[in-house]
């Protein structure tokens, strides 16, 4: 019952090497693209992707991101002349290039764990120096957050709350209550977590082994399939040269 269940879950069925793979596709196609409908080619088959893996809070976010960039060109493209719509859509063209693997990356993130994304990464044979750092970094954000929530709390129970009154009326009151105590704990953190990975032998030359057993299923070839697809429909012209 319990493998029937596994079989049916996507975010169990996706491999982590299929999502790092997918990654590397989509941070390459979408720098190529030539036009806008190849771009929202690429994205909605993101967000379908996305949909797929359960991570529905990523998609909710990244249709929102990406339809206020989208909203924006159109507002900005009213006033063609003037020089501020013109700076605007500059700004909105280059988040427009790196938003797509954003959105796919925080959906892996979300959806999988870090020992199965290390697992996945010593099992393609990438350097082990890229997979310490990508182990300590993907560890250090979460705890960050947790530490802002814990500062955060402590600067309310002391009447200094981090709110957009106090910001405007005592900035550097509340900047050094939230920076310097941050700051402080970051270090402590990172020294803390590169400790941590360390003492679980992450620097060893012998072979690892791990408790998660990584299989591609045919789920991961269909996605496979079509990132690939769609990235030799990107360098083949995208959209306007099939619609022509």
């Amino acid at each position: 019952m319990e493998r029937v269940k596994e079989s049916c879950n996507f975010k169990k069925v996706l491999d982590p090497r299929t999502k790092l793979l997918v990654l590397v596709l989509i941070s390459v196609s979408v720098i190529a693209s030539p036009d806008m409908s190849t771009e929202w080619v690429y994205v909605g088959i993101i967000i379908l992707t996305l949909v797929g893996i359960g991570a529905y809070r990523q998609v909710l976010r990244s249709v929102l991101m990406y339809g206020g960039m989208l909203i924006i060109v159109y507002l900005c493209g009213l006033f063609p002349d003037n020089v501020v719509s013109a700076f605007m859509i500059m700004i909105v063209a280059c988040f427009r290039k790196i938003a797509p693997p954003l959105f796919f990356a925080s959906g892996m993130i979300a959806t999988t764990k870090v020992g199965e994304l290390v697992s996945a990464m010593q099992r393609l044979h990438i350097p082990k120096p890229i997979v310490i750092t990508f182990a300590v970094t993907l560890r250090f954000f979460p705890t960050v957050k947790e530490e802002y929530i814990s500062i955060k709390e402590a600067m309310r129970l002391r009447g200094i709350g981090v709110s957009a009154v106090n910001v405007m009326t005592r900035p550097f009151t509340v900047m050094e209550s939230v920076l310097i105590p941050m700051m402080m704990r970051c270090a402590t953190i990172a020294e803390e977590l590169s400790a941590a990975t360390v003492t679980r032998g992450i620097e060893s030359n012998g072979k690892r082994t791990s408790i998660t057993e990584l299989k591609m299923h045919p789920f991961d070839w269909c996605v496979v399939a079509t990132f690939l697809a769609l990235t030799v429909f990107v360098f083949m012209g995208g959209a306007t040269l099939w619609l022509q």
